[in-house]
């Protein structure tokens, strides 16, 4: 569907049934040949028409239903799987479309051979049916199936839409599911997600205004036609500048008069069309090895007439080199249209694809994987997209090795040079977002999940990407020449049928001559996670002896090479398949070298395997200890390499009202794929008191196999503002699958704070428990914390001890595409208390330092912490009132954004057994509070307004100067942290 060019669950799932039994060959498949007449109304955004589809039942039994596809209801409601999924994935702009905008299939009256027949709708899914025969189709039958339909077009919310009067018409006709040896295989409509169809013929005839241009699947059947777009191609073709194109994507009028064209293509399974009256047309060709002809052609807008000139090559060169090294291209033409689509960059149909310049090779290429070979693409989206993701990027490569998702720094080799990835080859780069994924305990298996069952990232880091890479991978086990043999035995053997992934496995395990299930069924079907090091070298008579060590949950091969002085290969060996068990001995293999010219070995030194470490990958001759290269400090980001070792750094600016301005930088281990043992060191010095401050931290991330996600064991000094904290702690973050549950995290941590100015030691043992789940429409939260408290005063060498239980839980939702209300509730109580530590009604007292106070010690008029910058914990008023409790508290917050402004509204109310005023006497009452908020920075910066409330006299300000003195704000700087950022968007 889509090319992924940048970057930017651990999944307890079960392998497929497919892959963990053998798939029979299939001996018979359904066909479904059509006849389809279609009117295009661009007035009314509408399509009438009718369908004659000829069933035939090459199964073994009888059929009593069809399950039909009806996907243009997918667009009907909020109620459909696509709708859902939408919310799921991030999106509300479908849940608050207008009825206007929306789509869907009606008018449909079934016969089956002359005779009605009724639909019975999926109750989930009104883009499903089963049409009951009259009679049941006989094995071997055949049924002729009739109905009229009329379909309203939606606005481009996915891959069937329209923006104005320019159309993609896809997945809209009635289309019976496949039925194969598994069953029937219907499915709603998804965004995330393709598709599975029968094979057959199709004979569409499209009437619409005259002076629209169409791109199609199928063989345009009108002379008249072909020779417009000629002429269209023609003057194009002597179209050479921008400027020559100009800028207009005015629509022009629709004609008066109206056209019929028809398209005729067998052996496809969908039937896709693109409109529009601004088209741009340019038309080229190949041929191919067998001599046959293949025309080549471009539809596009006056935007990017430039990129798409050259888009015209991109076509050729996915249809030569793609014919090349899978297989020849069966049809007599391919064409790229440029539309407005929003489901990626990119989506393919037989003959046709609409696509961004950038995305054409990939696209095209799905003619093979999608079009040719048409396995199911939602129970198993690798076989197309990450199969053909490897022969997109094995384009990209034939003239520029470094070529891949990150070719844009190739472009810049003094970028490249600065974020110390100069000189590693595509196969290092396209590993780059696994890598990420991996080493949070973030991704997913290459086959297992369905479309649906992959989170938003990876479905194009894990479906896409690792799958390129690990194809690349046993290519590089098998020999190229090999892997292409196998590559073309599966596209003869497979092309116009389903394969299964047990399908793919039995001919590359038949042409290599070798068992595989090492490969397809470890490597593409778990998430294990792989490590291998050289353990041992001996040099004896001339030979360099390498002992290599598996460090995996399961067995592979790896290259191991010998290097010169310069780094040049001299040898490179495949060891055999090896490791993954319990036994050390078998966790090991020897590869010999010849000494002469030797300097070094390295394992992998075309970064192929998906390992995620590689800082024992090498050593030197001389030396018995894995080499480590002199460290290099590299800004922001950085990769990790078998031939170098960094340490990333960025400056920092701070201040407060104690230290004033303070100049620092942080240094710390690999941003984008954490290792094992990571460490951070931020010192900032202090201007005003001549003192250095920071935060230092190491940690180790360990990624359990079952249950866990990620286990973070934590050390943390912190010293700012006349206190010093250090706190040790374990975190755990489960369940094991990042994706489509609530997600849980647990927390035990030990803080000791120092803190100058009090002359106090305080210790806070603290246990917590945080759940969160949600989409894009609404989300909630749960958060229980339990306290520990004790702290030492130096003046009177007295120790108090209390001990605090805490619970909030927060929900919001969204009542328009962009303003949400929220809701906050709070309850806490001591159950052993003392008088130096207390709950607030306005915020917390912040114990153990968590916050970024910008005067902490309170000798600010404006910013004096918890008085006029709270940290929204506790009570959470958003106006200051003076009140606390050594008892107990329970408040509901409320927010909601205002219609057209940015400004939000508030209203608190509290109640407690709590102390106020100078004679503490404690009693229950309530509170309240209400007002304005205005986001200045989302939710890093905020301003509270109290308008009414407790903490005025007569619940409102006596004067403006009152309202102003009582105007509060959040500061939450821990948003910022490119950590907890990064962290966050892959976890999408």
């Amino acid at each position: 569907m889509l090319r992924i060019r940048r970057l930017l669950y651990l999944a307890g799932l079960m392998v497929a049934p497919a892959f963990t039994q053998a798939q029979a060959t299939a001996t018979w498949q359904q066909q479904a040949d059509y006849s389809i007449d279609v009117t295009l109304d661009d007035k009314q955004h509408l399509l009438s028409g009718r369908e004659e589809l000829v069933y035939t039942n090459n199964s073994p039994q009888a059929l009593p239903y069809i399950w039909f596809h009806l996907w243009p209801n997918a667009y009907r409601d909020n109620n459909t799987a696509f709708a859902r999924q939408q919310l799921r994935n991030g999106s509300r702009k479908f849940q608050f479309a207008s009825s206007s905008q929306r789509g869907y299939i009606d008018g449909l009256e079934f016969q089956v051979n002359g005779q009605p027949a009724r639909l019975e709708y999926d109750a989930s899914s009104p883009d499903m049916a089963k049409l009951i025969l009259p009679q049941p189709l006989a094995a071997g039958a055949r049924a002729t199936i009739t109905t009229p339909f009329r379909v309203k077009i939606p606005d481009s919310f996915s891959r069937f839409g329209h923006v104005g009067q320019s159309y993609q018409i896809t997945q809209w006709y009635p289309k019976p599911a496949v039925f194969d040896q598994k069953g029937w295989h219907q499915m709603p409509y998804l965004d995330q997600g393709e598709f599975y169809s029968e094979y057959g013929s199709f004979d569409v005839r499209i009437t619409l205004p005259a002076n629209y241009t169409v791109g199609a699947t199928g063989v345009l059947q009108n002379p008249d036609e072909q020779q417009r777009l000629d002429q269209l191609a023609t003057a194009t073709a002597a179209k050479k500048t921008p400027q020559d194109f100009g800028s207009d994507l005015k629509f022009p009028a629709s004609a008066a008069e109206t056209k019929t064209l028809r398209y005729v293509q067998d052996r496809v399974h969908d039937f896709a069309w693109f409109a529009d009256k601004r088209f741009n047309v340019l038309k080229s060709g190949v041929t191919l090895p067998s001599g046959r002809q293949v025309t080549s052609w471009v539809l596009f807008t006056n935007k990017d007439a430039q990129k798409w000139i050259k888009g015209l090559q991109d076509v050729n060169d996915a249809l030569t080199y793609y014919s090349q090294w899978v297989g020849e291209y069966p049809y007599a033409s391919a064409t790229a249209v440029d539309g407005a689509l929003s489901a990626g960059s990119g989506m393919e149909y037989p003959m046709v694809t609409v696509t961004q310049p950038s995305a054409i090779v990939h696209e095209v290429g799905h003619n093979w994987f999608y079009g040719i070979l048409g396995s199911n693409e939602r129970d198993f989206p690798w076989m197309d997209e990450g199969v053909n993701s490897y022969v997109e990027n094995r384009v990209a490569e034939r003239d520029n090795p470094t070529a891949g998702q990150f070719d844009f720094l190739a472009k810049s080799p003094k970028i490249a040079g600065k974020l110390g990835v100069d000189g590693l080859p595509a196969a290092a780069l396209n590993q780059i977002p696994y890598q990420a994924m991996a080493s949070r305990g973030l991704d997913q298996p290459v086959n297992g999940p369905t479309s649906a069952e992959y989170g938003k990232l990876n479905y194009g880091l894990i479906v896409y990407g690792k799958t390129a890479s690990l194809l690349k991978y046993l290519a590089g086990y098998l020999g190229q020449e090999k892997f292409d043999e196998a590559m073309h035995t599966y596209y003869q053997r497979w092309q116009f049928r389903h394969p299964y992934p047990a399908d793919m496995q039995a001919v590359f395990e038949e042409v290599s001559g070798q068992k595989l299930d090492w490969f397809f069924k470890d490597m593409l079907g778990t998430q294990n996670h792989y490590e291998v090091a050289l353990s041992d070298m001996l040099v004896q008579n001339g030979t360099v002896k390498v002992l290599v060590r598996n460090d995996s949950p399961a067995p592979l091969a790896v290259p191991v090479a010998s290097l010169d002085a310069q780094g040049k290969v001299l040898e490179l060996k495949w060891t055999p398949v090896f490791g993954g068990t319990e036994d050390e001995e078998q966790d090991e293999t020897q590869l010999n070298f010849q000494r002469q010219g030797v300097a070094s070995v390295v394992v992998d030194p075309g970064y192929l395997t998906p390992q995620l470490n590689r800082r024992d990958d090498m050593r030197q001759v001389e030396g018995s200890f894995p080499t480590w290269e002199p460290l290099q400090l590299k800004p922001l980001a950085s990769v990790e390499r078998w031939d170098r070792h960094f340490i990333n750094w960025v400056p920092v600016l701070g201040a407060n009202t104690t230290d004033k301005f303070m100049l620092g930088a942080a240094f710390y281990t690999n941003l984008l794929a954490p290792k094992r043992l990571n460490f951070l060191a931020m010192p900032m010095f202090s201007f005003n008191r001549a003192a250095l401050n920071g935060i230092g931290s190491i940690s180790l991330n360990v990624l359990p196999r079952n249950n866990v996600r990620q286990l973070i064991t934590k050390v943390q000094l912190t010293q700012f503002a006349r206190f010093t904290k250090i706190e040790p702690s374990i975190t755990l973050q489960l369940p094991h699958s990042a994706y489509n549950r609530a997600q849980h995290w647990v927390r035990f941590a030990t803080t000791s704070v120092q803190s100058d100015n009090l002359n106090r030691t305080s210790s806070i043992q603290t246990a917590e428990y945080r759940i969160s789940d949600g989409n894009a429409l609404q989300n909630w939260s749960g958060h229980v914390e339990l306290n520990f408290l004790s702290s030492d005063a130096s003046s009177d060498n007295s120790a108090r001890q209390a001990s605090l239980l805490r619970a909030t839980a927060t929900y919001g939702r969204y009542y328009n595409a962009r303003k949400q209300v929220r809701a906050r509730v709070f309850g806490g109580t001591f159950l052993k208390s003392s008088t130096d530590f207390r709950m607030g009604l306005s915020g917390s007292y912040d114990y153990r330092y968590q916050n970024t106070y910008l005067d902490r010690q309170q000798i600010s008029d404006a910013l004096t912490a918890q008085v006029h910058q709270t940290d929204d914990r506790d009570g959470g008023f958003k106006g200051y009132v003076p009140v606390s409790t050594q008892h107990w508290l329970t408040t509901l917050n409320l927010e909601a954004d205002l219609p057209v402004t940015s400004l939000a509204v508030y209203g608190d109310f509290g109640l407690g057994k709590t102390v106020a005023g100078p004679s503490f006497s404690a009693r229950a009452r309530g509170y309240y509070g209400a007002g304005l908020v205005l986001p200045l920075a989302k939710n890093i910066l905020r301003l509270y307004l109290p308008v009414a409330g407790s903490q005025y006299n007569n619940g409102l300000p006596d004067s403006g100067k009152d309202f102003v003195h009582n105007i509060r704000f959040v500061l939450h700087l821990e948003q910022l942290s490119p950590f907890r950022l990064l962290d966050e968007q892959l976890a999408q």
